[in-house]
């Protein structure tokens, strides 16, 4: 399953990628480096390589990589809508490893410009495709900064609403009955041995 996902991936990202030439160029200059994403929740993690015909995606790898993303599943969909943000503004994201490395990747994933339009209109033909891509413009522009708030608001949905996710207060009031329980256990335990 999780290679299927991964051949997907690296299908969509290298026709992405001949969207926008002046990017595919750029992440030339990183030809043989190896990305590691760690995605914690859900825990999901992939590497990603790097070579001059753009880029291959795997679920393992022995060797040592270059550069590491780490964060929750709502860091990388920050990531992916907000470009224009530096990556110590996306919340909850680690970023490690070879410093001109992820230099050059910020700066390549800053200056990303998809032409979507003109894809549109490939497929749609110019008049059809052009009103099409006004209509997600303004989508995009009308839920800006919905990818910042979908965490804070899911998680609220999750524990106010739907009772599935405990919030803080019942978290730290079970650590303190398990805590209790531990050592009324052991004081118990201690009784019998004395016996």
């Amino acid at each position: 399953m999780k290679t299927a996902f991964l051949a997907l991936l690296e299908t969509r990202i290298n026709q992405l990628l001949k969207l926008d030439p002046v990017t595919a160029e750029a992440l030339k200059s990183l030809d043989g480096r190896v990305v590691r994403f760690i995605c914690l929740q859900p825990d999901f993690n992939c590497y990603v390589f790097l070579d001059a015909f753009g880029v291959r995606c795997a679920g393992w790898h022995e060797g040592s990589v270059d550069a590491t993303l780490q964060g929750p599943l709502s860091s990388f969909i920050t990531l992916a809508v907000d470009r224009g943000s530096s990556w110590q503004g996306v919340r909850e994201l680690n970023v490690s490893g070879e410093q001109n490395v992820l230099e050059k990747l910020e700066s390549t994933h800053r200056k990303m410009e998809l032409d979507w339009e003109s894809l549109i209109c490939e497929r749609l033909g110019p008049v059809a495709g052009h009103s099409l891509a006004e209509g997600l413009r303004f989508i995009t522009s009308t839920f800006a900064g919905f990818g910042e708030r979908l965490p804070d608001h899911g998680a609220t949905y999750l524990q106010d609403e739907l009772e599935l996710v405990p919030s803080e207060p019942e978290i730290s009031a079970f650590s303190h009955e398990v805590t209790v329980l531990s050592e009324a256990v052991e004081d118990l335990g201690r009784r019998l041995n004395k016996s």
